[in-house]
């Protein structure tokens, strides 16, 4: 075999076994190491790294070294020796840790043919990681060129880009492009060598093309350098500056600049390139003045509007107000609407600006907000979302209006609806006994019975002065009013609702059952709106009696009585009763059960007064067996229970 030069580690096992091997290898040319054990071994990897190791894996440390190098260098190759006997187990064993494997005593053949695969693995190796290697700088070297390519590629479409992004924003500007195309602004890139990468056409046209060229050419005067130019500052220094300098045009003018130079950074962190954007200070200045001219004039549109206005960003801060709105609720400029107004509204849900922050669409609500002077006025609140062209919405304009006498002039309305009817009714109440005053009158003068002529009159009378103090309550209800309230005897004051109400249930032919106790005092009411209660409920008594069509005798009882500090009113009939869902909704508003024959109003006033009283009224009803009111009032109606609505 022709000798070979490589370094080899050998740890001795039996000396007739690894004898020969070390010979054999020694022979070869090769520099031999023999070592006793793991620690020596693998201390000799450690400091000399030799090129191969042959180990006797029967030897006392012999696997313990093979783990020991693989752990270390996995890439060494390792040629395995053992016993014949024992060869199969081991290659089994050593197979992912072994390259070659040799029986004991050592065969100088098949040791040679090992010793030339390893070599040969070895040269395959270190041939397959040049060229990896070669592979690797031929990439990076094919891919630097590309990146540079494609960075000057993405440089021009920066500038393209922002000189658009530039101008589309002059473009919804007042006056638009016209301030820009009379303004000159220059936009460039420029290396981190300080030199020009690209620039926009209105730097081109004026500057000419410095593509290539030194970043300061375009300066006159002490910018003219590289260390004093803008772009050289911000490269040495990697800060955002804002600079005063001169530059020359084309034409040789030396125009006065505001120069302003953004470092852009690398993934290391490094100053890549820098971007340059100037314009000539007067055209700044006369932009200014015309920019500060159109923001008067809408500052002042923004404050002649009748409406409160406010602006909010998207953290609900107040950014902007106009002047009835700084008037009325101060100038609450930087701090959070809601923080303001906290209870304006206590539901997110229910909050136009809430919605309009979620889904950045229009809305509308009314709200109640507080001035500065504590008083609480009624908005109805539009909000509209003020968004980027993208769609992002970055500010909610809200726009408030006053509806406080509006929701007043609703109240007095439904007022006044609901005076009417109490009137109506009251009306109708008296009208019925006074028809019955007329009857007797009627019937005594036809078979001349004074007694029944004197009766007739009397609650003739009495109706004619209960609607005669209707008439009262219709003059003065323009004013607010308080409760008439008077002592009044509780016995004499149910015989008057019994006389006004006795002749129609008697002439409808349903029977009528009083029961009152014998003494029950005075309590203090406000006897007309009382006494046009009672006859209300016991009216509607009678007419679900009569509309019953069953052939049944009716029945309709009047009871009262007294209870500690209460007077208890008990009215009952024995028609077709209502279901409980029917019995819900009586009291409500405009509801009534006889379609367009009721108003919807008796119940609701009945109950209204009763409860301004201080009392109560419930009902107990089931179909086909009747109906049951009863009217639970203080004997003593305490303080001023307020206008009467």
């Amino acid at each position: 075999m022709q000798k070979v030069k490589k370094h080899i580690l050998v740890l001795e096992g039996h000396p007739s076994a690894t004898g020969s091997a070390v010979s054999y290898l020694t022979g070869w040319g090769c520099r031999v190491r023999t070592v006793e054990n793991a620690a020596e071994g693998f201390q000799y990897v450690m400091d000399f790294r030799p090129s191969m190791a042959v180990i006797d894996v029967q030897a006392p440390d012999g696997l313990k070294l093979l783990e020991a190098i693989k752990s270390q260098d996995p890439d060494m190759p390792v040629i395995a020796m053992a016993d014949d006997s024992a060869m199969e187990r081991i290659m089994t064993d050593l197979k992912n840790q072994a390259e070659e494997f040799i029986r004991k005593p050592v065969n100088p053949v098949e040791l040679e043919i090992s010793f030339q695969r390893v070599l040969n693995l070895m040269n395959l190796q270190r041939r397959f990681k040049a060229a990896t290697e070669n592979l690797e700088i031929l990439s990076r070297e094919k891919a630097a060129g590309l990146v540079e390519k494609e960075r000057f590629v993405t440089v021009k479409q920066i500038v393209g880009k922002l000189s658009s992004f530039i101008a589309q924003i002059a473009s919804e500007a007042q006056g638009g492009m016209r301030y820009f195309n009379e303004m000159p602004y220059f936009i460039a890139i420029h290396s981190r060598d300080c030199k020009v990468l690209a620039a926009n056409p209105t730097y081109q046209m004026h500057l000419g093309d410095k593509i290539n060229c030194n970043s300061w050419e375009i300066y006159s005067g002490k910018r003219a350098t590289r260390n004093a130019c803008p772009v050289g500052v911000t490269l040495r220094t990697g800060d955002v500056t804002t600079t005063r300098a001169v530059v020359r045009y084309l034409s040789g003018a030396k125009v006065p600049v505001i120069v302003h130079t953004a470092p852009i950074f690398n993934g290391d962190g490094h100053t890549e390139l820098v971007l340059e954007v100037f314009a000539g200070t007067k055209e700044i200045e006369r932009l200014a003045e015309e920019i500060g001219t159109t923001q008067q004039r809408y500052q002042q549109l923004f404050d002649a509007v009748p409406c409160y206005i406010t602006v909010l960003d998207r953290r609900s801060r107040i950014t902007a107000i106009n002047r009835r709105f700084r008037e009325d609720f101060g100038d609450q400029l930087g701090r959070k609407f809601h923080d303001v107004f906290i209870q304006c509204n206590p539901s997110e849900n229910a909050c136009p600006i809430h919605r309009t922050m979620e889904n950045g669409k229009p809305d509308q609500a009314e709200m109640q907000l507080t001035t500065i002077s504590g008083e609480q006025y009624k908005m109805m609140a539009w909000t509209a979302p003020i968004t980027t062209m993208a769609g992002k919405l970055i500010q909610i304009l809200v726009i408030f209006v006053d509806i406080t006498e509006l929701r007043q002039l609703q109240n007095n309305l439904a007022s006044l609806g609901l005076m009417i009817g109490t009137i109506s009714h009251s009306l109708k109440g008296s009208l019925t006994g006074l028809d019955a005053g007329l009857y007797l009158i009627d019937t005594g003068f036809y078979r001349d019975k004074p007694g029944q002529i004197e009766e007739g009159l009397d609650v003739a009378k009495l109706m004619v002065d209960r609607i005669r103090k209707l008439v009262h309550h219709i003059l003065y209800y323009t004013k607010e009013r308080e409760l008439d309230i008077e002592q009044v005897d509780v016995l004499q004051f149910a015989n008057e609702v019994t006389a006004a109400i006795d002749t129609r249930i008697h002439g409808a032919g349903i029977q009528f059952r009083r029961q009152f106790a014998d003494d029950m005092g005075i309590f203090e009411i406000d006897s007309g709106q009382v006494y046009a209660a009672l006859v209300n409920i016991l009216e509607n008594a009678i007419e679900a009696c009569i509309e019953e069509s069953t052939e049944k005798t009716h029945e309709i009882g009047f009871a009262v009585r007294p209870e500690g500090d209460h007077v208890i009113f008990s009215i009952t009939d024995n028609g077709p009763g209502m279901k409980e869902a029917e019995m819900k909704q009586i009291f409500k508003l405009f509801y009534s059960s006889k379609d367009r024959k009721g108003t919807g109003l008796g119940l609701f006033i009945a109950r209204k007064v009763i409860q301004e009283h201080g009392g109560s009224i419930s009902v107990e009803s089931h179909p086909d067996e009747g109906t049951k009111f009863q009217i639970r009032l203080p004997r003593k109606t305490v303080g001023n229970p307020g206008e009467f609505r």
